[in-house]
């Protein structure tokens, strides 16, 4: 703020002499005028006849005299004794007039050793003009210096305040490698102590969630073999109870199996965040997967329930992991068979689409069930979210099928996009990449 002030004070004192050198100067029209009246005074002076001069300088429209080396009137006229006193300040035609608004004289020499003597009207100071402009400039000077240091501030600023909001930004996205400290490069103190903070706080979040996953992976491993062991002793078991008891095992059997499928998808799904699933990228054709997995899911879909599938001609060949493929779409069916309603018409459809530069073959599956609150969409990707208007314990799901969905697309270098239909329904689409449009 000093710096800022300082300059501001500099250059308005600059500024001043500048206006005060440009300004402060008789303009051409009157020093033009005043050098006609000294051509005519001196004509008057040459032809020697002082009451002619005298009527000539009460005539003009300047308070005037004509005077002699020793400052005295050529003609019989009387000067005002202020007039007299201020012949010590004289002017030259070209010089400075002062930043004071006032009536100065001006001295222009003439033959015979005499000299015009001009009082300059008030009207016609320069300084009404230089006031006006050395306000303006004061105001443009303290404006263009405080947008000029506010701009190099916020620059200082927005460097480092751009690198924390990058550094956040990938740590949303689970990236928790590197360190802002060092990317920061800053110098000023409160920016590097902000910025430890985020990479300890970074370093907590990281550790957090690897507990988190490996807690879950290793509960999920702890509790197959138990489970086993129930699959095999209720095997046994049901060999051994009466008839009135069958119905009963049954049911645990049913719970246990539902218990394993959990823990099989937990499993998937730890699998997939981590990196731990070997991806076998190769060519696919997504129709042939597909229409395979639409004719299977042909067998669980309700008596009013209807499903269709068709591909458009231009599809081609991706490069994709055949088993991920075949869990996406089992996923995305299951999810509409269980959700979209008792009476739903759910379409799957494969068609290539570009966007930009990039083109897709985008796998569809959509219905025209109640669909999803808006808020709630982007929700149904994280495990174990369940949307309380279309999931219930009858319908059964752990939500999980979204997330694993996700997750291999992001394995796949592909995108998940979903979005409420206008006449109402789900529309899910799986975009995988081709190659940049030419």
């Amino acid at each position: 703020m000093s710096a800022v002030v300082l300059c501001i004070l500099l250059l308005q004192s600059a500024t001043e002499q500048a206006l005060i050198r440009t300004l402060l100067v008789l303009p051409e029209p009157v020093k033009e005028q005043m050098r006609n009246l000294a051509y005519q005074a001196n004509v008057l002076i040459e032809d020697g006849d002082m009451d002619e001069l005298a009527d000539w300088e009460n005539a003009q429209p300047f308070y005037l005299f004509v005077l002699n080396k020793n400052n005295q009137p050529i003609t019989h006229r009387d000067m005002h004794p202020h007039f007299e006193f201020k012949l010590k300040f004289l002017r030259q035609l070209g010089g400075n007039m002062g930043e004071r608004v006032n009536k100065p004289l001006i001295g222009i020499p003439l033959s015979k050793q005499s000299t015009l003597v001009i009082q300059l009207p008030s009207q016609l100071h320069p300084a009404h003009r230089f006031l006006n402009y050395l306000n303006v400039s004061k105001v443009v000077i303290a404006l263009v210096i405080l947008t000029l240091f506010s701009l190099i501030l916020a620059r200082k600023l927005q460097q480092p305040l751009n690198r924390l909001k990058e550094a956040s930004h990938r740590l949303a996205q689970g990236e928790f490698s590197g360190s802002v400290v060092a990317e920061l490069q800053s110098q000023t103190i409160e920016f590097n102590e902000l910025a430890q903070d985020f990479d300890e706080m970074s370093r907590q979040i990281h550790a957090l969630a690897e507990k988190q996953k490996r807690l879950i992976r290793d509960v999920s491993h702890e509790l197959r073999t138990p489970l086993a062991r129930q699959n095999l002793a209720l095997h046994l078991l049901k060999h051994k109870v009466s008839d009135q008891d069958i119905a009963l095992v049954e049911r645990v059997e049913r719970e246990v199996e539902e218990m394993d499928n959990l823990v099989a998808e937990i499993l998937t799904y730890s699998q997939l965040e981590n990196a731990r699933y070997e991806v076998s990228l190769k060519p696919v054709c997504l129709e042939s997967y597909t229409r395979s997995q639409v004719e299977q899911s042909q067998l669980d879909i309700g008596g009013n329930q209807k499903l269709s599938f068709w591909a458009s001609d231009d599809t081609k060949q991706v490069i994709a992991d055949e088993r991920l493929v075949v869990r996406c779409v089992r996923n995305l069916l299951s999810n509409s068979i269980k959700y979209a309603g008792e009476e739903v018409a759910i379409d799957v459809f494969i068609h290539a689409l570009t966007e930009g530069e990039h083109k897709y073959i985008a796998i569809a599956v959509q219905d025209n069930g109640k669909g999803i609150a808006e808020n709630k969409l982007e929700d149904i990707f994280q495990p174990f979210t369940r949307i309380e208007s279309s999931r219930d314990k009858k319908a059964g799901g752990y939500g999980l099928g979204l997330a694993i969905v996700k997750q291999s697309m992001d394995l796949m270098k592909g995108k998940v996009r979903v979005r409420n239909r206008k006449n109402g329904g789900l529309h899910i689409e799986l975009l995988f990449p081709i190659s940049k449009a030419r």
